[in-house]
C-alpha cells in the first residue's frame, strides 16, 4: 500500500539517498559494499501521508484519505520496557517531525497486529528514505520475524552490521559482550546498557555525500544528489565539519 490511490505503483529505480548505504566505512572489518542495496521506490505522483503522531519507537499515525490510521513497522521491534525504548522513540519523532511518508504493505503479510495496527513498510517523504530499515541500521531497533517478510534478508545483514559495529541495542557490556542475537520472536528482556548517554543534539540526523568533507541538513542543495544519513556525533567523530551554506548543528 502507498498511502491511497498508488498503492500498487512502485519501481526499482536508481538509489536515491538510501544509495548511501553502501559505501564503505573506514575501520570497518566488512565494507558496506557488501551489504545488499536497500530498495529505491518510485512514488512519483504518489499522494504522501501526513504524519500525525509517533507512537514508541516502531509505530506511528498516518492521515490517509482523511482519516487517522495506527501503523507498525513491519520487520523491527523495540519492546517498551527496553532501556533504549526512549531513545527510538525520539529518534522516530527526528526522522518524521512535521513529514509526510508513504506506506507500503508485505505483499504476503498479515494486515494488522494484535493490537489492530497496520503492517507497513514506511518511507519518508519526499526522499524516500525506509524508516523501518534506518531504525534497524542505527541500532535503535531488533529485527522481529514472526514469519517470513519481503526485505528479511536485507533487514538481517543490516541488523548484523549495526551489531558489528556496536550500535545501539548492541552496544558492549561492561563485561565486553554485545547482545545476543535476535531470534525470531525477539525477547523483552532488557538491552544492554549504553557506554554514555547521548544527548539530543549529539543523535540528530545529518547527511554527507560520498566524497564531501562537510555534513549538511537533509534539504541543502549539497546533498540533493545522494547522501548517507548519519548522527551530527558520528558525523563530527569522522572528521566532518558543518557546512557554511545550510548551517547545520555543531
Amino acid at each position: 500500500m502507498i498511502c491511497a490511490a498508488a498503492l500498487r505503483r512502485v519501481a526499482w529505480r536508481a538509489p536515491l539517498l538510501l544509495a548511501g548505504l553502501t559505501l564503505a566505512v573506514a575501520g570497518d572489518d566488512v565494507p558496506r559494499s557488501d551489504l545488499p542495496r536497500p530498495p529505491s521506490r518510485d512514488f512519483l505522483g504518489a499522494p504522501a501521508c501526513p504524519v500525525l503522531e509517533v507512537r514508541g519507537g516502531d509505530g506511528l499515525v498516518a492521515r490517509v484519505e482523511g482519516e487517522s490510521r495506527t501503523f507498525r513497522l513491519i520487520g523491527i521491534d523495540v519492546p517498551d520496557d527496553e532501556p533504549t525504548a526512549d531513545e527510538a522513540r525520539l529518534f522516530l519523532g527526528r526522522l518524521l517531525d512535521g513529514e509526510s511518508v508513504y506506506v507500503e504493505r508485505d505483499p504476503n503479510g498479515p494486515p494488522r497486529d494484535g493490537d489492530q495496527r497496520e503492517w507497513a513498510y514506511v518511507y519518508r517523504a519526499p526522499d524516500g528514505l525506509f524508516v523501518n530499515l534506518e531504525l534497524l541500521r542505527q541500532g535503535y531497533a531488533r529485527l522481529a520475524v514472526d514469519e517470513p517478510f519481503e526485505h528479511e534478508r536485507l533487514f538481517r545483514a543490516h541488523e548484523a552490521f549495526a551489531r558489528k559495529l556496536g550500535k545501539g541495542v548492541w552496544a558492549p557490556r561492561h563485561d565486553g559482550r554485545t547482545e545476543p542475537r535476535s531470534t525470531s520472536r525477539p525477547t523483552t528482556a532488557a538491552a544492554p546498557r549504553r557506554p554514555e548517554p547521548t544527548t539530543r543534539a549529539d543523535s540528530e540526523l545529518v547527511y554527507v555525500t560520498e566524497h564531501g568533507t562537510k555534513y549538511h541538513r537533509r534539504h541543502c542543495q549539497f546533498v540533493k544528489g545522494g547522501a548517507t544519513s548519519l548522527s551530527l556525533k558520528e558525523a563530527k567523530a569522522k572528521g566532518y565539519t558543518p557546512c557554511s551554506r545550510c548551517k547545520p548543528l555543531e
